[in-house]
């Protein structure tokens, strides 16, 4: 008479195999969650930068309150970034546009405030300008350029 099953061994061992394979799996699935989450975040801020430029160019000042329109300052904290229209003599008018980074990734270091300039596909830098975010682990950087370019310089 012959027996069909499995022993206790053969089913611990399978088991075993099982969850280490899943483990990794996780693990692997983590890392990728996070490189993604700090590149897509880097992604939304170039898109803003940009409509940010596009508004100064066209020149699309406040309603009241703007003697010159100057163009669209970029200002920063650890965690956040705002946009908001200058003018002069009045400085910084209107109403602010503020995003904030999701949990766990911040700006390091924060960078300096600039402003996109009306009329021209310029800002008011005269090196390119590294922007890094950082989720304590991976790094990720746009480049913003004197003649305005914003680009992708990645991990």
């Amino acid at each position: 008479m012959t027996k069909h099953g499995f022993t206790l061994i053969e089913l611990l061992v399978v088991v075993s195999v099982l969850v280490t394979i899943l483990g990794l799996g996780v693990a692997s699935f983590n890392s990728f969650n996070r490189r993604e989450r700090i590149k897509q975040t880097a992604l939304t801020l170039k898109s803003t930068l940009r409509f940010s430029q596009t508004k100064a160019i066209s020149a699309q000042k406040p309603t009241s309150n703007c003697t010159t329109y100057v163009g669209m300052r970029v200002s920063f904290t650890a965690s956040t970034y705002s946009m908001q229209h200058e003018c002069n003599p009045e400085g910084v008018v209107g109403s602010v546009e503020t995003v904030t980074l999701p949990r766990g990734i911040t700006f390091s270091p924060i960078p300096t405030s600039f402003t996109f300039l009306t009329r021209s596909n310029t800002d008011r830098i005269t090196t390119d300008t590294p922007i890094t975010m950082t989720n304590g682990t991976l790094n990720y950087s746009l480049i913003i350029s004197p003649n305005g370019g914003v680009r992708a310089s990645g991990f």
